[in-house]
């Protein structure tokens, strides 16, 4: 499958002619994604945030900030760190060593590592026509490939639409800690897709009323190693801002098509426009798994200070075209300046259930379902992990995280988390298989030398047994190395 890709990225990269190239910022950076929803807050950054990989031209589009325009110190610190990760024309390269003594068993916004020692050898170009990053990955102690490309793309761009084709982590959602439908916990697969760059709103007065908006869609195979092999999956997601720093997005997932099931214009048709999942028949005529995700979240300012609230649903069920069987995410990010000269503390507040309720809120629950199916048995998934929430179907997380940014972008935080790992005790949880707590204290350092950043982890943790990489050390450290060229 990578020497396809491989083969694609080269024929794109020799004969592509007509399209303007733009890079955007990947999944991985939480420092980057604080500034810019600290910037959305200020009305810096225009249009919806939520959906990464985000467009470098909507990040940098209005931050060329003159010196008469007066915002706090810690704003203009976030603009000046922000213009230094602008990406720029021409060749590019760096280095990424990983050691951990264990994995996290949750990963989260920020680049983690997959293994005990991780190593990562990264090239790639940048020019007016199109752009092209390749990543050689060498992780140790798995059990499948020791070497991939994730994290590998091709884009070139036609108007205002960006194609592209690689394979690339997403987070689709307003969460910190988690997301619902599509994060970086499992490997990114190998897909082609769409993207809107900038999320400028539409002239016409009748869609005008929806504000800035950005849309993505992709389409990737997921492989053999599935209970269904061959299956593909269909993602789509529309952002809007319908009123100033108030975003929602909508997204959805399908799977379907797949080894011995059938994938003509009908089955497409009828996965589309959602009919025919009413009552999970097992039969052929069943347009296979879908997932419906809704989230909101609203910044506002409150003096210096700044404060996001958010929330996410993601419905693992449709029933006369409305999604129902909700799992659900709130949160809140305060932030506030310290001192004078540019650096800040972000208080984070996160609550997720991975169970099913019939409404958001209230209902009958039914168990062991979320990324699950009765057809598609290996479910909302990809190489053992789940493609959403970390700790899979019917488990419960409360997390608080408090990080200390300085000016330069240096920063350091501590995460306290409490966790029911398969509150349902059901056998239908890969992490764990059966009900029981996990806590976690976690300090997180971030430093930059000047040949190359540092990143530190410490995790003290629950001895919590689990199906993916047994029974979890008192102790768990980690650290990475980057070198830019």
């Amino acid at each position: 499958m990578y020497i396809r890709f491989l083969v694609v990225v080269f024929t794109i990269f020799t004969f592509s002619l007509a399209a303007y190239a733009q890079q955007w910022a990947p999944v991985g950076d939480p420092g980057l994604r604080r500034d810019v929803e600290l910037l959305k807050t200020y009305d810096i950054i225009h249009g919806p945030v939520n959906t990464w990989p985000m467009s470098w031209r909507q990040i940098i589009a209005n931050i060329n900030v003159s010196a008469d325009q007066s915002y706090p110190a810690h704003i203009m610190r976030a603009i000046e760190r922000i213009r230094t990760k602008m990406p720029h024309k021409g060749l590019r390269a760096s280095a990424i060593a990983r050691y951990t003594n264990e994995p996290s068993l949750m990963r989260g916004f920020g680049d983690t590592a997959q293994s005990d020692m991780d190593l990562t050898l990264s090239a790639g170009i940048t020019e007016e026509k199109i752009e092209a990053n390749v990543l050689f990955n060498y992780i140790d102690h798995v059990s499948g490939d020791n070497v991939n490309l994730d994290g590998s793309y091709i884009a070139t761009n036609i108007g205002n639409w960006s194609l592209y084709a690689g394979a690339i982590d997403r987070w689709w959602g307003p969460g910190q800690d988690n997301t619902l439908l599509l994060s970086s916990n499992a490997r990114p697969m190998l897909s082609a897709g769409f993207r809107r760059i900038n999320p400028k709103s539409f002239k016409k007065k009748w869609l005008n009323w929806i504000g800035p908006w950005t849309w993505d869609m992709f389409l990737t195979n997921m492989g053999k190693n599935r209970h269904v092999p061959n299956t593909l999956m269909v993602g789509m997601r529309l952002g809007i801002e319908p009123f100033n720093n108030f975003e929602v997005g909508l997204s959805r997932t399908l799977q379907l098509c797949g080894k011995n099931r059938p994938c003509g214009p009908n089955m497409w048709a009828r996965a589309l426009i959602a009919i025919g999942d009413l009552d999970n028949t097992i039969t052929d005529y069943e347009p296979g798994n879908q997932l419906a995700s809704i989230d909101i979240a609203h910044s506002i300012t409150l003096g210096d200070k700044s404060l996001r609230i958010y929330a996410e649903g993601t419905a693992e069920d449709i029933e006369f075209a409305i999604p129902y069987q909700y799992s659900r995410l709130i949160g809140a990010t305060l932030t506030a300046p310290v001192g004078e000269s540019g650096e800040n503390l972000s208080f984070n507040i996160e609550l997720s259930d991975s169970g099913d309720v019939l409404a958001w809120l209230i209902g009958d629950r039914r168990d062991g379902v979320m990324y699950g199916h009765t057809i598609y048995k290996t479910g909302h998934r990809y190489d053992g992990r789940t493609l959403g929430h970390s700790f899979d179907n019917d488990s419960k997380l409360a997390s608080l995280a408090v990080t200390y940014t300085k000016s330069d972008g240096e920063f350091y935080r501590i995460s306290i988390r409490t966790a029911t790992l398969n509150w349902d005790d059901t056998s239908r949880n890969i992490v764990s298989a059966e009900r029981q707590k996990y806590q976690s204290f976690e300090f997180f350092a971030s430093k930059r030398f000047e040949f190359g950043h540092l990143d530190a982890k410490m995790n003290i943790q629950s001895r919590a047994v689990t199906l993916t990489q047994g029974i979890l050390p008192r102790l768990a450290a980690g650290l990475t190395w980057r070198i830019d060229i």
